[in-house]
């Protein structure tokens, strides 16, 4: 392909995600905002359960 092709074919597989995304209803947004926030607790937890127990080794 040449580069006008290449560029054309990006802009029309752009367009056509685009067309489909819309922004998050509030519900959709707290579910997100949640998982987030419960994944960096998990993650902080197993990091401080870790820390813990090298501590006293």
């Amino acid at each position: 392909m040449n580069v006008i092709g290449i560029i054309q074919a990006f802009y029309n597989r752009s367009v056509r995600v685009l067309t489909i995304a819309h922004r998050p209803r509030n519900d959709e947004y707290w579910t997100m905002a949640k998982t987030a926030g419960l994944g960096m607790a998990l993650i902080g937890l197993i990091g401080f359960f870790i820390t813990f127990v090298f501590g006293f080794i």
